[in-house]
């Protein structure tokens, strides 16, 4: 899954082409919206692109908090716990290349390029270590990945609902999970192909989150409408495989690392095994099940993830 499917960019180009009216109706409305939804963080440059970043709070000579959305997501998914944490430390999201308002996209977007870009984002914004990271779901995996590489950095760590990198494999995986992922595969490739033709807008299927208080859901919804959205999920999805094998193949986290395991509870038994695994990671694990939330524990029970945090802190 290194390259790009040539002849998908070719077809896309082609359907773009051939029904250009919607095309330019997708090019003009996406305008708009990024226009009317002005973001609320800052632009920063990290060589090639640009990332969007929503930094709060003051350091108070405590670590500095990174929060590390899902697939597909923007830092508006942490909206109902940034702001909490804000009032103990620095805290930073932000939107990953091509969701959100970054709007350039990384060709090949694998958890190692995903830590690159984190790390030259916080070395521009000169926010120095030590750091607490949290991730969701695929975001668990990338900061895994960066206190692998970066131990000395890292001070904490929280799961929130986080993959476990054998989900991506086959030998890590039921036959149930690899239908489930070749059919999200195949609607991203549609969505992909019928984004730059306004067809996910006209059917109401956007990339991102879907159960935001009102006045936030609109933003993800319309940014989600963005072809480039449409784009950056499908590769992230492709490239699920190699980032699986990128933290296969890591050091092991510091033995002493402190890391607080989120776990749904309303999740199917597959997913609580891999949960499992996540405990062999540290000799400083603690397991919370959040017995009454589905798997965005960070909108259904914010106050999980703020208190797991706060507990680091």
């Amino acid at each position: 899954m290194d390259k790009f499917r040539v002849p998908e960019k070719v077809l896309r180009l082609a359907i773009s082409v051939i029904a250009f009216p919607l095309t330019f109706f997708q090019f003009v409305l996406s305008q708009y919206e990024i226009n009317k939804f002005k973001h609320p963080g800052k632009m920063i440059n990290v060589g090639s692109r640009h990332l969007h970043t929503i930094a709060t709070g003051k350091n108070k000579h405590q670590p500095t908090v990174i929060l590390e959305s899902g697939m597909g997501g923007c830092a508006l998914d942490w909206s109902l716990v940034q702001p909490h944490l804000s009032e103990y430390t620095k805290v930073v999201s932000y939107d990953r290349a091509g969701f959100g308002w970054s709007t350039q996209t990384i060709e090949n977007p694998t958890c190692e390029n995903y830590v690159a870009d984190l790390r030259e984002l916080l070395s521009r914004m000169d926010l120095k270590p030590p750091y607490i990271l949290v991730g969701h779901s695929y975001g668990g995996m990338i900061m895994r990945l960066y206190a692998s590489k970066f131990p000395d950095e890292v001070v904490g760590i929280v799961l929130v609902d986080s993959t476990h990198e054998k989900r991506f494999t086959k030998a890590g995986s039921s036959e149930g999970r690899r239908v489930e992922q070749l059919n999200h595969q195949n609607r991203l490739k549609l969505g992909y192909l019928l984004s730059p033709i306004a067809v996910p807008r006209l059917i109401k299927q956007h990339i991102g989150s879907k159960r935001l208080p009102t006045d936030i859901q609109k933003t993800v919804t319309a940014l989600g409408y963005r072809t480039n959205a449409y784009k950056a999920a499908y590769l992230e999805l492709l490239h699920t495989i190699k980032s699986a094998d990128q933290l296969h193949r890591s050091k092991s986290l510091r033995s002493d690392m402190p890391i607080i395991v989120l776990s749904a509870g309303r999740q199917n038994e597959e997913w609580k095994e891999g949960q499992k695994e996540l405990l062999n990671l540290s000799k400083k694990i603690q397991h919370i099940i959040v017995e009454d939330s589905w798997h965005s524990i960070h909108i259904y029970n914010p106050q999980a993830v703020i208190d797991s945090v706060i507990r680091l802190l």
